[in-house]
């Protein structure tokens, strides 16, 4: 499947090396556009439009670190931060007002309350976007089980 503009949501945790990686393999053998987005959430106290200086510039670091993570000539990147109340509608609306091929979000193994948990803004990424959503969720640290040959195993009564 061929990919001409990508969004990949970046957020300043571990796992935006991961999703912007992949994100701009879908892009690079094409020559497509990577759109990196973070998204400063606005506490609903605050006016949408308010100036928050430390926010914009936490957000230019990170956008900054994408950017190179990319590993893309700069014609086919494009960073971009915005305001918003939530980042969900905020990603669905940028994807769908870009006319996006594929929106790519990641994430670690989230836990909530000791429970797998995706949270409020993934969900409503992948019910809403109208486009294609890739999510990458990292591997649980140590959950691996031991790998094993499928065929071959010492010990094995089959075949008597």
């Amino acid at each position: 499947m061929q990919f001409n503009k990508v969004l990949v949501l970046v957020t300043g945790q571990p796992s935006d090396k991961t999703a912007v990686s992949h994100a701009a393999a879908l892009v690079r053998e094409n020559r497509g556009r990577l759109i990196i987005l973070y998204v400063i959430q606005v506490e609903r106290s605050e006016y949408l439009d308010a100036e928050l200086p430390e926010e914009v510039e936490k957000a230019e670091e990170i956008l900054a670190e994408a950017e190179l993570a990319a590993n893309l000539q700069r014609n086919v990147i494009e960073g971009e931060m915005l305001q918003a109340r939530e980042i969900g509608p905020a990603v669905v609306h940028e994807a769908a007002v870009r006319d996006i091929d594929a929106v790519v979000i990641s994430t670690a193994y989230p836990r909530t309350h000791n429970k797998f948990s995706l949270g409020t803004d993934i969900p409503y990424i992948l019910e809403y976007a109208a486009c294609n959503v890739i999510l990458i969720r990292e591997e649980i640290a140590g959950a691996r089980p031991e790998r094993r040959p499928l065929l071959g195993r010492s010990g094995s009564t089959s075949g008597k």
